[in-house]
């Protein structure tokens, strides 16, 4: 069952590039991890949040993650700028223009 990971930061906007490059760095090595389908990385425009989204091929391949050292290590990064409020999630429905 594909599964979807939001997870929303709240940051101080003096803050928010800190947190974007961070995520996108760990970005780079969660790519490599089994299970990992994509990502979607959001910046608010007032600079007050961070919302990314990963979908995953199961909840036991996100889980994975909290076993690999080095995404561990830059989620530590992340994590000293903001900390997540995540929700793991399955889609349930999908629009689209008619």
């Amino acid at each position: 069952m594909k599964v979807t990971v939001i997870g929303i930061f709240a940051v101080a906007a003096e803050k928010q590039q800190d947190l974007v490059d961070a995520i996108n760095r760990a970005g780079e090595v969660v790519r490599e991890l089994p299970g990992f389908l994509g990502s979607t990385l959001y910046a608010s425009v007032d600079g007050t949040r961070v919302v990314n989204q990963s979908h995953w091929t199961s909840v036991e391949s996100h889980a994975a993650v909290l076993e690999d050292p080095e995404a561990m290590a830059l989620a530590e990064v992340m994590f000293s700028i903001a900390k997540p409020d995540p929700i793991i999630c399955v889609e349930r429905g999908e629009f689209s223009p008619a």
